[in-house]
């Protein structure tokens, strides 16, 4: 959210669903397994 992205938007990026990325951001789950390599993909090439 940082980044200026929506939530619809992220998720679609990172190929989750919307409520996976609510549950990142709002709730304060972390991600795991290939999302988590997907939120780190991201986020090394969006610097």
């Amino acid at each position: 959210m940082d980044r200026g992205l929506m939530i619809k938007e992220l998720a679609a990026q990172l190929g989750v669903t919307e409520d996976t990325v609510i549950n990142w951001e709002v709730r304060g789950r972390k991600p795991v397994g290939r999302n988590f390599n997907r939120v780190q993909e991201f986020l090394n090439s969006s610097c």
